[in-house]
């Protein structure tokens, strides 16, 4: 398999950092300033050592496409929220669906989770259209709990159980060998 999941290092600091502020990436966001470089390091010495959220970089023949963070939301109900982004534009097509099969299987197999939670902003489409097809089923709608320029932003909640995903994945037709 040519794609992986890697811990992150110091070494990624500056390319998470250019990631974070591609435009492509903070417009579906929930923050969506530019985000000083001095923030950015802050937050990434802290990640780094985070006991709690587990960030990962997704990653083609070695050469890295994206993130992939998971939080714990309920550690007795073993439930964690996830975030996620290709990064790099000239990705290979597929790309997306690897990072997200590889992301869920790490979730669930290594770090022990029963329950994934995404939260997607309500014009991101493509997002929302991208969880159902890793499995996921809409659980909640929130309305005006975020505003841009004045206007309100609804967020949709997608969750996603163990015992689905094992059903769910091999449909997605990837082979994991």
């Amino acid at each position: 398999m040519d794609y992986d999941l890697r811990a992150l290092t110091e070494n990624d600091k500056n390319l998470i950092y250019n990631w974070r502020n591609a435009e492509f990436i903070r417009v579906n966001m929930f923050q969506d300033e530019l985000i000083p470089y001095e923030a950015h390091c802050h937050w990434f010495e802290i990640i780094l050592t985070n006991q709690t959220a587990y960030y990962r970089i997704f990653r083609y023949n070695s050469k890295p496409l994206g993130l992939v963070s998971f939080k714990e939301s309920n550690p007795q109900k073993k439930t964690c929220f996830w975030g996620f982004y290709i990064g790099e534009i000239q990705a290979p097509k597929g790309a997306g669906t690897w990072m997200g099969s590889l992301a869920l299987d790490y979730a669930f197999q290594c770090l022990g989770m029963k329950t994934i939670i995404g939260e997607v902003l309500s014009f991101n489409k493509k997002s929302a259209t991208y969880h159902r097809k890793l499995g996921f089923k809409h659980d909640l709608h929130y309305k005006n709990t975020l505003y841009r320029n004045g206007q309100p932003i609804n967020i949709i909640r997608f969750v996603l159980d163990k015992e689905d995903w094992e059903h769910h994945k091999a449909k997605l037709d990837l082979n994991f060998t």
